[in-house]
């Protein structure tokens, strides 16, 4: 598969509207390209319309398990005017645009791509190529956590995924920990406040807690830097004559390699517990709707020595590595029942995902292609 194949591929794979569903259409598009040259697939099925495809290319001889993964959902458009229809894959100035150019199906098509030419070039491998094509990773990695809990991941030895990084090689990220907290009162008339239990002042009562309680701050990683929290969603009352009897919280804590979520969950509910032997009347309930662990490879790792090697070579400049503050598949994929490196190394810019007129620059695509299929060379 020559570049302007592997190009027209990508093209295909972004005019499919995988919009947070319908990854099954980019997966019967893969499998039947794979298939085509002998590659192994099979597909799995995570809910109606979402499947995920795992293709296995497998060596000459037995030997250790390189992955590729990538994710087949993009964002929605939203509501700001492209220049051109964003699932149109249109190509100028070097650059090919479209919803998911960088985020992230350049990353995914590259992987896929790199298999066929293995397995073209009849490269003798001791061991195998495996992708983990996934669906909904941008809605907290639900598919690549399916594959984990499936042991679809128990085999790999190292994994590659293909997320935009200029095609420089991410080695770490946050994680993610989702608090809900909804705090419970009782009604009454806005003119007898004193008749009912107000929801909000007693989340008030939490927030102040939880900024007394967590400096998230004096966590540092010398890789993605200190930890966060952000308040992001406040909701509760229903007219302003009306004591609210519910309010709730979504808080957005980004952590470090060094914190552990199980510790940090126990110290909510602690603050929770406190506030519930001190203040009358007051009730609230935690739950989590985001648990994703932080993901880090050392930079000396031989993995990681060995893509800064082929990045370096391809590129013709040296190669760097970098921490990240979001999350990838990454989070889950460190949950299989054996450690093993991953790293984060695809084309595009994270600062264009998301955005409008999102593209990719056709030469680094190419370029990942390469790193791709060397990085196999030299691991199997």
């Amino acid at each position: 598969m020559n570049n302007q194949e592997a190009l027209d591929l990508l093209k295909e794979v972004i005019q499919i509207k995988s919009v947070l569903k319908d990854e099954k259409l980019v997966a019967n598009l893969l499998q039947n390209r794979l298939e085509a040259h002998g590659i192994a697939c099979e597909q799995v099925e995570y809910s109606d319309g979402r499947n995920q495809l795992v293709a296995t290319l497998t060596g000459e001889e037995e030997g250790p398990v390189l992955g590729f993964s990538g994710h087949m959902d993009v964002v929605p458009v939203g509501e700001i005017p492209w220049e051109d229809d964003p699932f149109s894959a249109i190509e100028k100035d070097g650059k090919l645009y479209g919803r998911g150019t960088c985020d992230m199906k350049s990353g995914l098509v590259a992987a896929v791509v790199a298999m066929i030419r293995l397995k073209e070039e009849n490269v003798p491998l001791k061991g195998s190529v495996k992708l983990l094509a996934t669906v909904g990773e941008e809605t907290s990695a639900i598919g690549s956590g399916q594959l984990v809990d499936l042991g679809y991941a128990d085999d790999l030895d190292a994994l590659l995924i293909g997320e935009p990084t200029n095609v420089e090689i991410g080695v770490a990220h946050k994680g993610a920990l989702w608090p809900r907290i909804t705090t419970f009162g009782k009604t009454a008339h806005g003119s007898m406040p004193n008749e009912g239990v107000n929801a909000i002042e007693h989340m008030m009562l939490v927030l102040n807690a939880f900024g007394e309680t967590f400096d998230f701050s004096s966590s540092i990683d010398d890789l993605v830097g200190a930890s966060t929290s952000s308040i992001d969603v406040i909701k509760g009352g229903n007219g302003t004559n009306v004591v609210p009897d519910k309010c709730t919280v979504e808080i957005d804590i980004r952590t470090i390699k060094a914190q552990n979520h199980e510790t940090l969950k126990a110290s909510i509910q602690e603050m929770l517990d406190t506030l519930t032997k001190n203040v009358p009347d007051f009730h609230a309930e935690l739950s989590f709707i985001n648990d994703l662990p932080s993901m880090r490879t050392e930079e000396n790792d031989p993995f990681t020595l060995l893509a800064k090697t082929v990045v370096a070579q391809v590129t013709e400049k040296p190669a760097s590595t970098f921490g990240m503050t979001g999350y990838t598949d990454g989070s889950q994929f460190g949950r299989a029942k054996k450690d093993f490196p991953i790293l984060i190394l695809g084309p595009g810019e994270t600062k264009y995902a998301h955005q409008p007129n999102e593209f990719v620059l056709i030469e680094d695509f190419y370029k990942m292609i390469e790193i791709n299929q060397k990085i196999a060379e030299n691991f199997l």
